[in-house]
């Protein structure tokens, strides 16, 4: 299925990184942010047991209006363009594990500009998060082929009446070939997380290489905010990992923005989920990056900003009891726009034009070190 055409170009997600048993990924804006046209977002990947970033983008289309990763426990890359300035459609390029080759790729639509929009599955399964025509999310088997619709935000609202979807917000696959599904909710105390109706994290059978539409339609199987409703709430990230699966969701009540980490060992509605205690964000402030994973693939760090100021807060994952409090780190290095967790450290990126340098600290410790220095080949004035 090819690319439809579209005319509009979407606001770029926060920064993104995400840890697994293969390493890691981060996308990092640089060249002149101020500058859309002269911003470029920049993949670096750092493979496990290495100890360097190295940049990893795929070559030949213009990013400038962001990317999003898919990355499976295998080492498999997808990435997937946002729409800018002339490119007005969503395209994709796979690389299989240990390979420096990417493979390009359609989708039948265009990408959600969320961290995110693209997961893949344990056998080269590709799901993806689509804004237009509809917002909605379809999946394919390795390829980057024969994509099928498995639900659309209207379809999910109609799932259950506890959960008033607006739109889809992220995917994940789980290691048994399961997909879930984020979205965010009008005036609903549950978490929007969707799974086929059925099916959980632990459920058994062969697990097929292509994501089908189910038969028995999807369930709700988020947890539930205590105390007031919110206005809002968002599934911001998802991850899925041995673990079972982690997210970060986001509520809004009366303008204030409060962020919840989750862990599951299972999907299926029955399991008591490990929630953090909420962070909350001071009132204009905002969240620049996040990043999932870390030492045991579950921990969690949130970047916010507010001007030049920054911040750091992370959580750990599945062994922590719910109620466990956010750590603030260090202040960052100024200018700092994204974070990622590898094993107990926390890296920043700091860009400034080409060059970006990287800095990593540890809770704990007071202070960043930077650990690299390097030059990222910027073709200026490219996108016009």
């Amino acid at each position: 299925m090819s690319a439809p055409p579209v005319s509009s170009t979407s606001t770029p997600p926060p920064a993104a990184a995400e840890s697994n048993a293969a390493g890691s990924t981060v996308v990092v804006a640089m060249g002149d942010l101020s500058d859309p046209s002269n911003t470029f977002y920049e993949l670096f990947g750092r493979p496990a047991g290495s100890t360097s970033w190295r940049l990893a983008t795929p070559p030949g289309v213009a990013d400038n209006g962001g990317l999003v990763i898919g990355a499976s426990q295998s080492g498999a890359v997808t990435a997937g363009f946002l729409p800018s300035d002339d490119l007005t459609f969503s395209v994709l390029a796979q690389r299989a594990a240990s390979t420096a080759a990417w493979v390009p790729g359609d989708v039948p639509g265009t990408l959600a500009p969320e961290p995110d929009a693209l997961a893949a599955g344990p056998s080269g399964q590709v799901a993806a998060v689509l804004s237009r025509p509809v917002s909605s999310v379809i999946g394919a088997g390795s390829g980057l082929a024969d994509w099928s619709r498995l639900a659309t935000a209207v379809e999910l609202a109609r799932a259950s009446d506890r959960c008033a979807v607006t739109r889809i917000t992220a995917v994940a696959v789980t290691i048994s070939g399961v997909p879930v599904v984020g979205a965010s909710c009008a005036r609903s105390a549950t978490i929007g997380l969707f799974v086929p109706a059925g099916r959980s994290d632990a459920a058994g059978g062969t697990v097929s290489s292509t994501l089908r539409r189910p038969t028995a339609g999807w369930s709700l199987v988020g947890p539930v905010f205590s105390g007031r409703v919110p206005d809002t709430t968002s599934v911001l990230r998802l991850q899925a990992g041995p673990g079972g699966v982690s997210a970060l969701v986001s509520s809004v009540l009366n303008g204030v923005t409060t962020l919840t980490a989750m862990w599951g060992s299972g999907v299926s509605g029955t399991d008591a989920p490990t929630t953090s205690l909420p962070l909350r964000v001071p009132p204009g402030w905002s969240v620049l990056g996040t990043a999932m994973g870390g030492g045991d693939g579950s921990g969690q760090t949130v970047l916010l900003g507010s001007g030049a100021a920054r911040r750091v807060e992370v959580i750990g994952g599945v062994a922590t009891s719910s109620g466990e409090r956010w750590t603030r780190l260090k202040t960052p290095p100024g200018g700092t726009t994204a974070v990622a967790s590898v094993g107990g450290s926390t890296d920043a990126f700091v860009p400034s034009g080409s060059h970006l340098s990287i800095w990593s600290t540890a809770p704990g410790v007071t202070s960043w070190t930077k650990v690299d220095q390097q030059s990222v080949p910027i073709q200026f004035g490219s996108s016009r």
